[in-house]
């Protein structure tokens, strides 16, 4: 009874995870550890492992390890064929090995160095278009028993599962270089991360002073803007530039994860907190000890993580998701969204106390259609970058594709500048210059005729709504940011 019972709890775990992959989940790192839990619950194992190649070495890396030396692990590297995980990888065959320390393809060296002794284990690769892109294993039975082939078949199907999440998450553009070290990404090189900060206008400029000042306090941050108008970036040199910069820098996009989620992956979670909860986990909170945290979209967050997150904004503490032992952090919050607070605060969705602990500083990103004299420099910027990429590429832009950049509004800001380049880049692969039909971009504004035929008043009335408009868009429909630069208050907008 209790073979069939836990074939039925298997065929219900793959039924689940199949459903998570074909759904709009988003954040890999999650279902990937979700998948990797599974295993060590079903088969009963005390550790697993996935490990990527990394295709500039042609090495294998520990992107997630469970376990209690799980994180001990992470600073190691394998090389193609070394040990049973560089074997299976090398080979793309799965592997099962019940009795470690007699094979000789086994590499005791990491086990010596963290005290966890590997007697057992399963490997088997993951593979993505015929290539072998990781390997996942699951490390000695709890019961002491030995693997089997029914182990084998479950790993193998889970490994299927995992490599599909992967190439998912490539193809909707999550992962590049690596998985982009699966949705967090630890920064440490700060040169690398300013360069690809350009600006030329004076907008610009008096937004990185403001950033270089802010950057040197410990107060959170909110920085505001439309999409594509490099808030992620701004991040980046908050981090880099203040007294944090030798610390971890974890970023978290809030929309990514479900909100059923999202508390246990900020905070972690203790054993038993929930079915999949097999051992005490940290949360990227603890991860950014002594650094910084970037959450990217703090809107999405539910109420429930808002009250957390504002208890450790005042205290510096929370608890695990089902957890009574507070938990101390030293971490800076950096906050960002692109949607107007003030509204979510009316709305009941936002909490007021959280958006005043997060406002303390707050730094606005402008709209690119508000630095004009960036539009051009950045232009060539993405077109120099893609002239080291590709052959064939068009030296410049014709003036008439320069007139056109400059006209144009960029509602997706410079995101949409980089897209518009490229997508001339390569429509017009072998001309000399980028024309303004190479660039595709939506017919210019029309002729404004409003105020024909009406009278001085009426045309003030006219005036009037249309400025608004304009500063209402300018702000990315933000009626408290507006209403700022109006002058006025926002109460006024929603008349």
């Amino acid at each position: 009874m209790g073979e069939v019972s836990n074939e039925v709890r298997r065929l219900e775990t793959l039924i689940e995870i199949n459903s998570l992959i074909n759904s709009q989940y988003r954040d890999v790192r999650v279902l990937l550890s979700r998948i990797m839990e599974s295993a060590e619950r079903l088969i009963g194992t005390d550790a697993s492992s996935l490990l990527l190649v990394d295709s500039g070495t042609n090495q294998l890396y520990f992107e997630i390890a469970l376990g209690d030396k799980g994180e001990d692990v992470k600073k190691y590297t394998l090389e193609m064929g070394e040990g049973i995980a560089g074997w299976v990888a090398l080979n793309n065959r799965s592997l099962v090995v019940n009795d470690a320390g007699s094979d000789p393809r086994h590499c005791s060296l990491i086990g010596e160095d963290t005290g966890y002794k590997t007697d057992m284990l399963i490997a088997v690769p993951l593979r993505a278009k015929d290539e072998v892109i990781g390997v996942l294993e699951v490390i000695n039975k709890s019961d002491g028993n030995n693997f089997n082939n029914d182990d084998l078949r479950f790993l193998e199907v889970l490994a299927d599962q995992a490599s599909i999440a992967i190439q998912n998450a490539r193809d909707f553009g999550q992962l590049s270089s690596e998985l982009d070290r699966l949705r967090t990404r630890v920064v440490t090189d700060s040169a690398q991360r300013d360069q690809e900060l350009v600006w030329k206008s004076p907008k610009t400029e008096a937004l990185l002073t403001q950033a270089d000042r802010i950057a040197l306090s410990d107060s959170p941050v909110l920085i505001l803007g439309e999409s594509g108008t490099g808030k992620e970036l701004l991040a980046d040199r908050l981090h880099n530039y203040s007294n944090r910069a030798a610390g971890p820098f974890i970023k978290v996009n809030c929309a990514a994860i479900p909100a059923d989620l999202i508390e246990s992956e900020l905070f972690g979670y203790v054993k038993g907190a929930f079915t999949d909860a097999v051992r005490d986990k940290s949360g990227f909170f603890e991860r950014a000890g002594g650094g910084s945290l970037f959450l990217d979209e703090i809107a999405e967050l539910s109420l429930s993580a808002q009250a957390k997150l504002l208890r450790v904004l005042q205290n510096g503490t929370y608890q695990r998701v089902g957890g009574e032992v507070d938990v101390t952090v030293d971490v800076r919050v950096i906050a960002a969204t692109n949607k107007d607070l003030g509204i979510s605060v009316d709305s009941g969705t936002f909490r007021q106390d959280l958006y005043y602990r997060l406002a303390v500083l707050p730094i606005e990103v402008p709209p690119l259609r508000d630095r004009v004299e960036d539009i051009e420099f950045l232009a060539h910027y993405f077109l120099d970058g893609f002239k080291l990429e590709r052959k064939d590429v068009p030296s410049d832009f014709s003036l008439e594709a320069l007139e056109v950049l400059l006209s144009y509004r960029w509602p997706g800001n410079v995101r949409e500048l980089q897209n518009a380049v490229e997508r001339a880049v390569i429509t017009c692969r072998g001309k000399k210059e980028i024309t303004p039909l190479d660039l595709a971009l939506p017919g210019k504004n029309r002729e404004n005729t409003e105020y024909k035929g009406k009278n001085l008043k009426d045309s003030v009335t006219l005036f009037k709504k249309s400025f608004v408009r304009e500063v209402l868009f300018a702000h990315g429909g933000n009626q408290t940011l507006a209403a700022n630069a109006l002058g006025i208050q926002r109460t006024y907008l929603s008349r």
